[in-house]
C-alpha cells in the first residue's frame, strides 16, 4: 500500500485534534482526581486487548503474514537493542549520580507505540491494511519486554525493581498470545465460524461485532487520555530542559532511522517497512513519567521530556517520512 506525505501529516494533524478535548476537560478540572488512571485502565485492559485481537480477525491469513510477524518482532528486538547500547555508552556512567542523564536514556528509547502509534496506523492505513495493527502490536511487546526489565533498570539504576513478570504478563502481551494462535490455527475471522444461518455463524457474528465495537475505543480514548495527561504538565518549564532536546532527537529522529536502514537492509514490502517505521517514530512514552515518579525522584525532567517529545512529533512524524521517501 503506497503512503502518502499529505496523508502523514493529515493522521497526525487528526489526531492531534483528538488530544484537544481531553486536554481542555483537564485544564478546566472537569474530571475528578483519578479519572484518568481509571480511562487509562479502561485502554490498557479492554481496549488495546481487542484492537489487537480484532486486527487479526480482519487480516487475511498467509504465510507471508505469518513471517512478516516473525521479522516485526525481529526488527524490533535489533532497534531496541541498538538504541539501549548507544545511551548505554553515552550516558549510563553519567546517570549514576545526576537522575536527568537516567530519564533521557529511558526517554530516548520508549517511546508512545501503544497508546499512540496503534492509533496512527489504524488513522492512517484504516480498514484497508488491518495487518497494519497485527505489526504494531508485536513492535507493542517487544517494547514491553524491554520497557519492564531494562528501561526499569536505566531509571532506577537497582536491578530489584525489574519486573519479568510484568515484562510478559501484561494485557498487550497476552492478547498477542491468545490472538496469534487463533489466527494460526482458524485461518479465518471468528464471524465465519459455523454454517451460514445457524445459531453458532449468528453468535460468533455478534461477538465479532461487539470485539469490534471495544477495539474501536482505541483511538479516539488514547489521544483523550494523552491531552489529559498533558493538561497536567507545566508548559512554562517543558522548553527549559536541554535534556528533554537531546531525548527528543535520540526519539524522534535517530530511532526512526535506525528502523529504516533495517527495514531497507532487508528489503521489507512497503507496509511491513512503514507500519515498523511509524511504530518508532513515536514521542516519548508517557511510561516516562509514571516510571519515573515510582522509581526516581525527578518527574519535571520527565514531563518535559514527553510534552516536548509530543509537540515535535507533530511536525518529525510527518518530515521524517518525506525524507525516507525519498530513498
Amino acid at each position: 500500500m503506497e503512503v502518502s506525505v499529505l496523508n502523514v501529516f493529515l493522521s497526525v494533524f487528526a489526531l492531534t485534534l483528538l488530544a484537544v478535548p481531553g486536554f481542555i476537560v483537564g485544564k478546566c478540572k472537569i474530571l475528578k482526581e483519578g479519572a484518568t488512571k481509571i480511562l487509562t485502565d479502561v485502554l490498557l485492559y479492554i481496549g488495546q486487548p481487542l484492537l489487537t485481537f480484532m486486527s487479526f480477525q480482519k487480516a487475511e491469513y498467509s504465510t507471508a503474514v505469518v513471517k512478516n510477524l516473525l521479522v516485526v518482532a525481529g526488527v524490533a528486538i535489533l532497534v531496541h537493542i541498538i538504541m539501549l547500547l548507544i545511551m548505554f555508552g553515552l550516558f549510563f556512567k553519567k546517570g549514576t549520580n545526576d537522575e536527568k542523564f537516567r530519564i533521557l536514556s529511558f526517554a530516548s528509547v520508549f517511546g508512545n507505540c501503544g497508546f499512540m502509534g496503534l492509533p496512527f496506523l489504524q488513522m492512517l492505513f484504516g480498514q484497508n491494511s488491518p495487518e497494519a495493527l497485527m505489526y504494531g502490536a508485536v513492535v507493542i511487546s517487544v517494547f514491553n519486554a524491554f520497557s519492564w526489565t531494562v528501561g526499569i533498570f536505566f531509571i532506577s539504576r537497582d536491578k530489584k525493581f525489574v519486573s519479568v513478570k510484568k515484562a510478559f504478563f501484561n494485557p498487550p502481551f497476552i492478547a498477542l498470545v491468545i490472538s496469534l494462535p487463533l489466527f494460526l490455527i482458524l485461518k479465518k475471522p471468528i464471524n465465519l465460524i459455523g454454517v451460514e444461518g445457524t445459531f453458532i455463524r449468528q453468535l460468533f457474528e455478534k461477538v465479532y461485532l461487539s470485539g469490534n465495537y471495544l477495539g474501536e475505543l482505541v483511538t479516539p480514548l488514547s489521544m483523550i487520555i494523552l491531552g489529559l495527561r498533558l493538561s497536567e504538565m507545566k508548559f512554562k518549564t517543558v522548553f527549559l530542559k536541554y535534556t528533554s532536546y537531546i531525548s527528543s532527537a535520540f526519539k524522534l529522529i535517530l530511532m526512526p532511522t535506525i528502523a529504516f536502514i533495517l527495514c531497507t537492509i532487508f528489503n521489507l514490502p512497503e507496509l511491513l517497512k512503514w507500519a515498523i517505521v511509524f511504530e518508532f517514530s513515536m514521542p516519548t512514552a508517557v511510561q516516562t513519567l509514571l516510571f519515573t515518579e515510582k522509581y526516581g525522584n525527578d518527574p519535571h525532567s520527565a514531563g518535559s521530556a514527553v510534552l516536548l517529545a509530543t509537540i515535535l512529533s507533530i511536525l518529525t512524524i510527518p518530515f521524517t517520512f518525506l525524507i525516507f521517501n525519498l530513498f
